[in-house]
């Protein structure tokens, strides 16, 4: 079987693998463009072709759904003896059905997400129920498919049309999480809605809005991408163990440049990490983080803490929530002029908020800024 390794800059967090869709490819945008923005977010990702389709060899007339579940557990199995085994599984479509039916079978993963995947593998009958029939008479039919000639034979109707879903479904013992669009002409939402009945929890449902099945959209692969990341992110066991091991000390920052990129670096500080780079009109990437939107978010969120403890030592509580933002404001003063916009909500006195103001610039961190930065206050 051929396939795509797509790795990040830095070591890989955890590894995954990604099934496509019925009568794709690695190279669809489904695909391509989750494997390589999970890539961008420090996860590995493996995505295949299954026989007889894009560059493995094999005939397509000779795979079934069975198949194709092997085809998984097999390239997991490759993943662990020559680079990592995957914590993540991800398929899409009819390749979402069978990393459900998969994910049993492979010990090392932690966490399974599909895209607009079908409840019942059969599914997939309904867009050639007018050629059955020739299957019936020749044993097998030739149909143009996403722009390709493919063999549907009877076996693999067959072993369709014997798949229990709700048998392995019941079994799976992985978080889950589905993602569909509740536009989705090819999969119905539905189905993902059966899928969650159906299964265990820890899962999870999310509407893929404004996608189609295929996500050819621009935007709507990277979109389902970083929501998998964000989701994945509490069941992985990180596997970068030395940059784990090495924590940093209170206080300090490490960056290390990011050599597939021109300013690129991996920021530390204590036990987490980040990425940071400049935006693409600036001579960058634009893979994470400016410096520049660091440092006024950093401000945002130290003003916030600042408030909120100053609620809890003076016991206000009719403070419900606290929302700061902070802006940029450009002009031709030498000096960094920010706007920071502060939200209190709740019922307080008068004097309750000038005092939960008056909190909000102590923070250790604007102290760090220095005098060579107006902060312009707007409170609300």
């Amino acid at each position: 079987m051929a396939a795509t390794l797509d790795l990040p800059d830095t070591d890989p967090i955890a590894y995954a693998l990604f099934a496509h869709c019925f009568t794709g490819s690695r190279f669809t945008p489904a695909a391509a463009r989750v494997s390589k923005t999970l890539a961008e977010s420090g996860i590995a990702c493996l995505r295949f072709d299954f026989p007889g389709l894009g560059q493995s060899e094999g005939e397509f007339s000779r795979t079934s759904f069975s198949s194709n579940v092997r085809d998984i557990v097999a390239a997991a199995e490759w993943m662990g003896e020559n680079h990592s085994a995957p914590q993540l599984l991800i398929g899409h479509s009819l390749g979402g059905a069978a990393a459900l039916k998969a994910a049993s079978r492979i010990a090392s993963l932690r966490a399974v997400a599909t895209i607009g995947a079908p409840f019942d593998p059969a599914h997939a009958v309904l867009h050639f129920a007018d050629h059955i029939g020739e299957v019936d008479e020749h044993g097998a039919v030739a149909l143009t498919l996403g722009g390709r000639e493919v063999t549907i034979s009877r076996e693999f109707l067959e072993d369709l049309a014997e798949t229990n879903p709700e048998e392995h479904l019941r079994r799976l013992r992985r978080p889950l999480l589905l993602l569909h669009s509740p536009t989705d002409q090819t999969v119905g939402v539905d189905n993902a809605q059966l899928i969650f009945q159906v299964t265990r929890y820890p899962k999870s449902l999310v509407a893929l809005d404004r996608a189609d099945h295929l996500l050819t959209r621009d935007g709507a692969a990277q979109r389902a991408a970083k929501l998998i990341r964000s989701w994945v992110d509490a069941y992985l066991e990180p596997e970068n163990a030395s940059l784990d091991s090495d924590v940093l000390p209170a206080g300090v920052a490490e960056a290390r440049s990011i050599a597939s990129s021109k300013f690129g670096d991996v920021v530390r500080t204590g036990g987490h990490s980040l990425i940071t780079d400049r935006d693409k009109q600036a001579g960058g990437k634009n893979l994470g983080y400016t410096p520049a939107s660091l440092l006024i978010a950093a401000l945002a969120a130290a003003t916030s803490q600042s408030i909120r403890a100053a609620a809890a030592q003076s016991r206000i509580h009719g403070l419900e929530d606290v929302r700061v933002t902070v802006s940029r404001i450009v002009g031709n003063t030498e000096k960094v002029h920010l706007r920071r916009r502060i939200f209190l909500i709740g019922s307080l006195t008068q004097d309750e908020r000038t005092e939960l103001l008056a909190a909000a610039g102590t923070s250790e961190f604007e102290q760090l800024l220095g005098s060579g930065l107006i902060i312009e206050e707007e409170d609300r």
